[in-house]
């Protein structure tokens, strides 16, 4: 799967500050791992680090820990061609 430069960037965002975005969504996706999961089987949330209180907001992946959950209520659909698209873009050095 062929996905442009700015959707590569900009879907990113998704994986951040993302549990109310997972609240909606029937699915995730891990962009690190390529996992897919409910977002029920997730346990740990991470806090920004610019927030001292207030609750966590971005999922880890209950596979691998990493912070790079994608819900499939974001705007991009959670094929395992797309998670290995945004793999290869974010960890495999660009």
């Amino acid at each position: 799967m062929l996905l442009s430069q700015s959707t590569l960037e900009s879907v990113h965002r998704y994986c951040h500050h993302n549990r109310r975005l997972l609240e909606r969504s029937s699915s995730a996706g891990c962009v690190h791992c390529g996992a897919t999961f409910a977002p029920s089987e997730i346990r740990d949330w991470e806090r920004d680090e610019a927030m001292t209180d207030g609750p966590a907001t971005t999922a880890r992946c209950p596979q691998c820990g990493d912070h790079a959950v994608l819900p499939s209520a974001a705007p991009i659909a959670l094929a395992p061609a797309t998670l290995a698209a945004l793999q290869s873009y974010w960890f495999s050095g660009r």
